[in-house]
Order: C-alpha cells, then sequence, then structure tokens
C-alpha cells in the first residue's frame, strides 16, 4: 500500500533525487544477456535540519547523511516488459540518533500487448519503511516519541486495457489489493488496514490529441482492530470523475478531473461524507528550456488519530529552467490544507513548504544537486504549528 505519511528524508529522495524533468540523464546499464538489462544508482545526500521531530518548541537540529542506493532489472522485447527494483534508503542522524532508520523497498511490474486491442499489466511492490518522529500518528509530539514508528505495506494490482491506441475509445480497469501493518503491538494494533480497490475508465478521442473521460473507483477499507469502546474506521469510498485530457495544445499539456467522492462509515456512529474530487496536472513550455507545472488534488486521506478521515486539498506550482547544457534549477511551492473531519473535531491545517534547488550533470554518469527547502504549518491547535529549514547537497552516480 502506498504510505501517505513518509518521513522528511525519505519523501526528499523521492521527490528530489532524480533531477529536474527537463534535463535528466539516463543511468548506463548492463547487459546481463537474454534481453535482461541491469542498471545500479547511487544517491548520496547531505542534509542540515533545523526541526528533525517537526516540534513546536525546542526543536532538535542534526546533520543528516541520506545514502539511496537502486539496482533494477528489466527486460523489453516490445511485446513484453518486466521491471524488478530494489532500493535502500538508510538515514543517518548525527546528533539525534534515535531517528536513524534503514528502510527497503522492492517493486515489480510486468506487461503485455496481447494483440493491437488488448493489454495487461501486473504490479507489486513492498516497503518496510518508517514514519519519522512528528508526522503521522506522532504529530505535535516527535519529542515525546523514543523512536521513529516503523511498518510495513504490501500492494498488488492488476490493470487490463481494450482498445488500440489510435482507437475511438479505450477501456481501462484495475484491481488491486493493499494492506498496512506497523510494529508495535497494541500500542499501533488499531492503525494496521486493508484495502480492496478497483477502478473503471473510459477514454473517448474527441480529435487532434484531446481526449474526453469518465472514470468511477472504490476502495474498502477494513481495520484488524478497534480498540474497545471506539467505533471501527471500516468504510467505502467512491469516486466519480470526468475529464480531458490534451498534448501539445498552445504549449501546454495536461490532464484535468473534476467529480464527487463519498465516504461510507460501516459504523453508524460515524457521519458519512459527500464532497467534490479533483485532480489536476498542467504543463506550460514557453520556451523549449524553460517549463512551468501546475497540480491540484482534492482527496480523502485516512486519519493519523483524530476524527474521521482527512479531507484534503492541495496545489502545486514547480518552474523548471535549464541555464546551460549542465545546469538546472527547480523552484517548486507547495501548499496543502488538511481539515480533520469528524463530531466535536476542530483541527485545519495549513502546511506551505517551497525548494529551490539547483542540478550540476558533471558527467553523464555523475550529478551534483544543491538547496534549501522551507515549510511552514499552521494549525488551529498550536501544538500541531511549526517551522523547518532544510538544507540539502547530494550526488546522483551510475554506471
Amino acid at each position: 500500500m502506498t504510505k501517505l505519511n513518509l518521513s522528511a528524508a525519505v519523501m526528499m529522495i523521492t521527490s528530489l533525487g532524480a533531477g529536474t524533468a527537463l534535463a535528466q540523464s539516463e543511468a548506463a546499464a548492463v547487459n546481463m544477456g537474454n534481453g535482461v538489462y541491469f542498471t545500479p544508482t547511487l544517491n548520496i545526500d547531505m542534509q542540515h535540519d533545523d526541526n528533525v521531530t517537526l516540534a513546536n518548541e525546542a526543536p532538535i537540529e542534526s546533520m543528516v547523511a541520506v545514502i539511496n542506493p537502486n539496482f533494477m532489472l528489466s527486460a523489453d522485447d516490445g511485446v513484453s516488459s518486466y521491471m524488478a527494483n530494489y532500493a535502500l534508503v538508510r538515514g543517518e542522524y548525527f546528533s539525534s540518533d534515535d531517528d536513524n532508520y534503514t528502510d527497503h523497498y522492492l517493486t515489480g511490474e510486468a506487461g503485455w500487448e496481447l494483440d493491437v486491442r488488448n493489454r495487461l499489466e501486473l504490479s507489486a511492490s513492498f516497503t518496510d519503511g518508517h514514519e519519522g518522529r512528528g508526522t503521522g500518528f506522532s504529530q505535535g509530539a516527535g519529542n515525546l516519541q523514543p523512536e521513529p514508528d516503523r511498518f510495513q505495506s504490501t500492494d498488488a494490482n492488476a490493470t487490463y486495457v481494450f482498445g488500440a491506441a489510435s482507437a475511438k475509445g479505450q477501456l481501462t480497469m484495475q484491481l488491486g489489493t493493499a494492506d498496512l501493518d506497523y510494529e508495535g503491538g497494541l500500542r499501533t494494533a488499531s492503525r494496521d488496514r486493508g484495502t480492496d480497490y478497483g477502478s473503471f475508465a473510459f477514454n473517448y478521442n474527441a480529435g487532434g490529441k484531446t481526449k474526453l473521460l469518465a472514470e468511477v473507483s472504490r476502495r474498502e477499507l477494513g481495520y484488524e482492530y478497534t480498540a474497545e469502546n471506539a467505533e471501527t474506521l471500516d468504510s467505502t469510498e467512491m469516486r466519480y470523475q470526468v475529464g480531458v485530457t490534451w498534448e501539445g495544445t498552445a504549449k501546454t499539456t495536461g490532464t484535468v478531473k473534476v467529480g464527487l467522492r463519498t465516504k461510507n462509515f460501516d459504523s453508524g456512529e460515524r457521519k458519512d461524507y459527500t464532497g467534490p474530487s479533483w485532480e489536476a496536472g498542467i504543463r506550460w513550455t514557453p520556451k523549449e528550456y524553460s517549463a512551468f507545472d501546475f497540480t491540484s488534488a482534492r482527496r480523502s486521506d485516512e486519519t493519523s488519530g483524530v476524527g474521521n478521515f482527512i479531507d484534503v486539498e492541495n496545489y502545486a506550482v514547480s518552474w523548471h529552467h535549464v541555464w546551460m547544457e549542465r545546469l538546472t534549477s527547480q523552484v517548486t511551492f507547495d501548499h496543502s490544507i488538511n481539515d480533520y473531519q469528524g463530531q466535536n473535531v476542530d483541527r485545519v491545517e495549513d502546511v506551505n513548504m517551497g525548494t529551490l534547488r539547483f542540478n550540476y550533470q558533471m558527467q553523464r554518469w555523475l550529478a551534483f544537486n544543491a538547496g534549501f527547502t522551507r515549510t511552514d504549518k499552521e494549525a488551529t491547535i498550536d501544538a500541531f504549528e511549526y517551522g523547518k529549514n532544510l538544507l540539502f547537497f547530494g550526488l546522483q552516480a551510475s554506471l
């Protein structure tokens, strides 16, 4: 299952470690024979974090070393494709040993072109990860928790597409199941849950490079343990959206989907919800060396201990620019509103995060990056407010 509250260090590697979308080199691969390729890469970051546990008072300050090797096996003959990837992320806090972590990520994908009209894809993932102090269930109390919470998550899904790429219409169906389990015994038992999900989408080619789309998705969430005198968080979510996707129109490419979402709880004591849903991603490229990305989403996240669930709005804008052949930059601003839903719950959070990053491609196989991230969180409850500055310098190496 995709974990929503990863630690700040892992998030930085995931979102920033690959370089800009305009000027990203490809790692060389070793031909293992029989069409199989092996691609190793290594990311190393040195960071200075002035609020490790996202505390409102008495923040912990530390240098951090993050090491992230990746190993990928892949094969593609034009009809079928296969990929397996293992990644390790190790974080060492020089002044806060309690926050050290070692995470493991294993993913696999397979796809088959059964014929011109039929395609099948299988995907699976396993994560042995952590939830940093001050995130997730320890928000506002990071300094009181002795160490990060650890969890294991799994996800497996199958996607079937009917319709040729040039056809007027395409049908896409997906079925999947996921599981999330925290370590910690009875203390964390009420967080563990399983999710069965599925979706059905129809795309219609309206001409040119524009497609209209309609989709319906469903998620059933079941919690493994409910404390005595508490109401279960088991629920069923539905989402209905219509939208449009286009390419190359007036230098823009994007997808916009809008619709409705519902969340119905098994417990009659928890209030069901109906509200708006949207997803948008637009890229504007005024020059071939400069691009702007605009994204937004409205969704439901599972609660981190308070209320029934979290109603989340997110807005982000990024500017990618190539200054010269080897030097690029990225400026990103992200704004989220987290509104905790539930009877007698008054918790709303505004989170603003801005990042300035420079990337230098020294060699085809070696790149350096440096930058700064500032995060501010305002909340209706003072204990959940914090400010955080993160300076980083890193390298990405490949064959």
